[in-house]
């Protein structure tokens, strides 16, 4: 089992250190809420939600050891993250493959249509780059 934990500021050379580890580009920045589980070696899995326009957050770079993949890691972090998930806007754009993997935690598809124009705008743009992605939310756009 892991331990689950809010990193603090001064901890993200941490985060950053295992994202390297895993071959991950993502670096962790100040302001973001930073979540990690740890297991007796350290940082096994972590997730950031970024601060963005009108209260809501984007989570980005849910990484899993590599080791540890496909062994519910990650699905044990989205859980762990349930709280703040439940008092707060998140967003994400995950790949297609992974819809299943983030409707676990009750996010939802959504159109980029009824998006506000900061969420939008980004996934478009990421779309044109060819990456597949949706979006998704934690709570209506409305």
């Amino acid at each position: 089992m892991y331990r689950f934990e809010q990193l603090l500021e001064v901890q993200i050379p941490l985060v950053n250190k295992f994202y390297k580890h895993c071959r991950y580009s993502s670096k962790a920045g100040r302001g973001e809420v930073i979540f990690v589980l740890k297991g007796d070696a350290g940082i096994v899995a972590a997730v950031r939600l970024e601060p963005k326009n009108d209260g809501w957050y984007f989570l980005r770079a849910m990484c899993v050891d590599p080791s540890l993949r496909g062994q519910g890691v990650g699905s044990q972090l989205l859980k762990s993250i349930e709280a703040f998930l439940s008092s707060s806007r998140v967003y994400c754009f995950p790949f297609d493959h992974l819809v299943d993997f983030y409707s676990q935690a009750s996010f939802v598809v959504f159109s980029p249509d009824i998006a506000p124009s900061f969420i939008k705008d980004a996934c478009l743009r990421y779309q044109q780059q060819g990456r597949k992605i949706c979006i998704m939310a934690n709570h209506c756009f409305a």
